[in-house]
């Protein structure tokens, strides 16, 4: 939700608990009843489409999260053989290259991370016969670490659907929040009116509530 729809929705939350916290004075009416009813109704549906939002939001940071841990685990592992390859060979360079632990893999910034894990596949696939052959080396290593890199990137193209996904909730949320204002406008501020000369003091905490805070 946007701060401009959240304000509305705390508006509406606002007015439906003043009613229920005064609600011996408005039960005897039965239009004010179902109008309230509806309210209610209304309010529930607006913070479970909120919910969702949000929960989808939290799913795709965490699946991303787990993922980019694996991947830095396994291209540790893939990048301790070449640096003991470079080693052997008196490549310093190299060596210096591949000497990155998995948290300090983890800790690199996406981007970062996806080109020093690709460069660490590329070198290992260059090497492949020799590590395979002398340093212990599996090809099933170099094919998973590729495939989880390849899962990431699919991960991190989601953003999209999940604007997508959240611009649905959004307008799904808007529609509910105007049928809720549309329910307070043309129903129960009318009704309410009934307050206004026999209980002002009702009517009048009424209005406060159903002011809109930003």
């Amino acid at each position: 939700m946007n701060t401009e729809q959240t304000n509305r929705l705390n508006m509406l939350e606002s007015v439906n608990n003043y009613l229920d916290e005064n609600a011996g004075k408005w039960q005897g009416i039965s239009r004010l009843v179902a109008a309230k009813t509806e309210l209610s109704q209304k309010i529930a549906a607006i913070n479970a489409a909120a919910e969702a939002q949000a929960n989808a939001q939290a799913t795709y940071g965490k699946t991303k999260m787990a993922l980019k841990k694996a991947i830095a685990a396994k291209a540790d592992i893939l990048n301790d053989v070449i640096e003991a390859y470079a080693l052997t060979e008196g490549d310093d360079e190299l060596a210096r290259q591949m000497s990155d632990s998995q948290w300090e893999l983890y800790r690199l910034p996406y981007n970062d991370f996806y080109i020093k894990v690709r460069s660490i596949i590329d070198k290992a696939s260059e090497l492949q016969e020799v590590l395979v052959s002398d340093f212990g080396l599996t090809t099933e290593l170099i094919t998973d670490v590729q495939n989880d890199l390849n899962q990431l990137l699919e991960i991190d193209g989601l953003p999209r659907a999940y604007q997508i996904k959240s611009s649905v909730a959004t307008n799904e949320i808007e529609q509910l929040l105007s049928q809720a204002s549309d329910l307070l406008y043309n129903q129960i501020d009318k009704l309410m009116s009934i307050f206004k000369h026999s209980d002002p003091n009702f009517y009048h905490g009424y209005q406060k509530a159903r002011m809109i805070v930003d």
